[in-house]
């Protein structure tokens, strides 16, 4: 069960730290300051809708912390960073995030260092049975 009583200081916490007022608490995050009233006041508890807009507009603040009273962990990723399936604004091309044959060939020239006119040193057959066959070519 969550400790609405702890939800509530820490976002006291967080309005002290920023030295806002609750009205000024309530603008910067878009709610009603008769909501901030309320959930300081004890008359209601803050709904998840309430908490999402305290965790997305303040980068500093995690869910994790918020709503558990958990330290972030560090280091911690940006917000900005972190998938979001349902940010439609964003066109991703996920074709676009994964290698090519072409870029792979392209990494693979640029990483070994490959003579043209190199030839094989030695060509080892591996049979099931454990036997092999070693062929070293003449020079």
């Amino acid at each position: 069960m969550l400790n609405t009583n702890a939800i509530v200081e820490r976002i006291e916490e967080m309005i002290s730290n920023h030295q806002l007022s609750a009205a000024a608490f309530a603008s910067k995050i878009g709610v009603q300051r008769s909501a901030i009233s309320h959930i300081l006041s004890g008359r209601n508890k803050p709904s998840l809708e309430f908490l999402m807009k305290v965790y997305e507009t303040f980068d500093e603040v995690t869910l994790e912390w918020l709503i558990l009273g958990r330290p972030t962990p560090t280091p911690q990723k940006s917000k900005s960073d972190l998938f979001n399936p349902f940010e439609m604004d964003k066109p991703r091309n996920l074709l676009e995030e994964y290698p090519t044959a072409e870029k792979i060939e392209n990494q693979k020239k640029s990483s070994i260092p490959f003579e043209e006119s190199a030839s094989p040193r030695e060509i080892i057959y591996l049979y099931g049975d454990g036997s092999f066959e070693r062929f070293t070519p003449k020079k």
